[in-house]
């Protein structure tokens, strides 16, 4: 077994070595598919603990020999994002189990976030709201871009939000999908909106107010968006299960 645990939390130290047999009696479930995710209780911390399904051949012999397992980069992309003043389920640990030199098993623990909301809502919110959201998260959107940030399943699902004063603050899932180094072109950066849902009114204020910021065409940035989700659309990644695309408005 290896565990890395962020100094914060290594008084679960003992209970975190464990995570494995926790993670098969305890708790509730809140996903089952290729990758499983549970929350479990800890004095009087909520953890969600994620265990990562067992990956093609090759992925595994990158794994072993150069790439970093899918666990330790959540944990590493999230320390970064909250570095960076951005928004993350707080790391608590990685966890690996290695049953032979080329299969392991690997966890990551984080804190639940506290907010209430996903951009999965976005097509139900009312207008007035809708602005709002669209306006703040295309914000958060183009400085998380210009710092360096792609998240590479920014989908609806991955983005959650909540109020807090007088705009609201988003936070990202899955940050194992989380890439980072030079500023985002404004072209990669409008064509990660692509696994999003919403209206036509909603992607057209979505790339208003991403261009704005990033002094950029806000009619090209749409276009940019449409072709790169008609493509997502046609070409689905087997293990995407997230609805994508153009919501008719009611």
């Amino acid at each position: 077994m290896r565990i890395v645990i962020n100094p914060k939390y290594q008084y679960l130290t003992e209970y975190l070595s464990h995570i494995d047999e926790h993670f098969e009696r305890d708790g509730r479930e809140l996903h089952r598919g290729r990758n499983m995710l549970r929350t479990l209780q800890v004095d009087g911390l909520t953890l969600v603990v994620k265990r990562y399904g067992r990956m093609p051949l090759t992925t595994r012999l990158a794994t072993r020999i150069y790439k970093s397992n899918k666990a330790k980069r959540a944990y590493v992309s999230a320390l970064m994002l909250k570095e960076r003043s951005f928004d993350a389920p707080e790391p608590v640990a990685f966890v690996s189990y290695r049953q032979n030199w080329l299969n392991a098993t690997y966890y990551f623990v984080s804190l639940r976030s506290e907010y209430r909301h996903s951009m999965e809502e976005i097509p139900s919110l009312e207008p007035e709201m809708l602005e709002e959201v669209t306006a703040d998260f295309a914000r958060y959107a183009a400085r998380l871009h210009t710092n360096g940030f792609l998240h590479r399943d920014f989908s609806a699902g991955n983005i959650l939000f909540d109020r807090e004063g007088d705009r609201f603050h988003f936070t990202l899932l899955d940050t194992n999908s989380v890439k980072w180094g030079k500023a985002v072109s404004i072209e990669k950066g409008c064509a990660n909106f692509a696994r999003l849902i919403g209206t036509p009114v909603f992607f057209e204020r979505l790339a208003h107010h991403y261009a704005a910021v990033r002094g950029a065409d806000a009619t090209q940035c749409l276009e940019m968006i449409m072709t790169a989700a008609e493509e997502y659309r046609r070409r689905p990644h087997p293990n995407h299960n997230n609805v994508t695309g153009i919501v008719e408005e009611a």
